[in-house]
């Protein structure tokens, strides 16, 4: 029975790509920006305790190996804040390889999302949000931007860990110094 719609059957099952990979563009380019938030943050704790443990802490290996983990973790922080981390071509110590998809992969994951290759995610998209990316090159260049900003959001999250694990370990030694005392 003809009910006067002249939409077809499948219109309603892809909705705009456009809108749906804006979507997807902007909690990739969100989780980036906590990243930095969080490694401010810590790059901020480093700095107002390096002082306390090159001077005020008891003198001793402790206190200087405390000293030097925070220096190297203010190094890991700057380096994750640096306009290196934003590079398009893979860097084979910050990045995971590229072209292990898995099945339970999230396509709203940065994590998941940095490991595909561009074409690769443009069909795991396509499928994913219904079709119609594959439709024009403009949708495949906001697929190219969220790879991107996945792949450098990996890399801050990777750096942001380095940093904080080493934080903690001279979090860690200064603590032993004020026990050791």
């Amino acid at each position: 029975m003809y009910t006067g719609n002249s939409m077809s059957i499948s219109s309603h099952l892809s909705p705009d790509p456009e809108r749906r990979l804006l979507v997807i563009h902007d909690g990739v380019r969100r989780a980036a920006e906590w990243t930095d938030l969080k490694l401010g943050l810590l790059t901020l704790l480093a700095a107002l305790e390096l002082p306390w443990a090159a001077g005020l802490a008891p003198a001793g290996a402790l206190s200087y190996a405390a000293g030097a983990l925070l220096c190297a973790a203010l190094m890991v922080a700057l380096a994750a804040l640096s306009p290196f981390t934003e590079l398009v071509r893979q860097l084979p110590l910050l990045d995971q390889p590229v072209g292990r998809m898995q099945a339970e992969d999230s396509m709203l994951l940065p994590s998941d999302l940095a490991r595909y290759p561009h074409t690769e995610l443009v069909f795991r998209l396509d499928k994913f949000l219904g079709g119609g990316i594959t439709a024009t090159k403009y949708y495949e260049d906001i697929v190219a931007r969220i790879i991107a900003l996945a792949r450098a959001g990996s890399r801050k999250r990777r750096l942001l860990l380095a940093s904080g694990v080493l934080v903690m370990a001279a979090q860690l030694l200064l603590g032993a110094a004020l026990l050791l005392r």
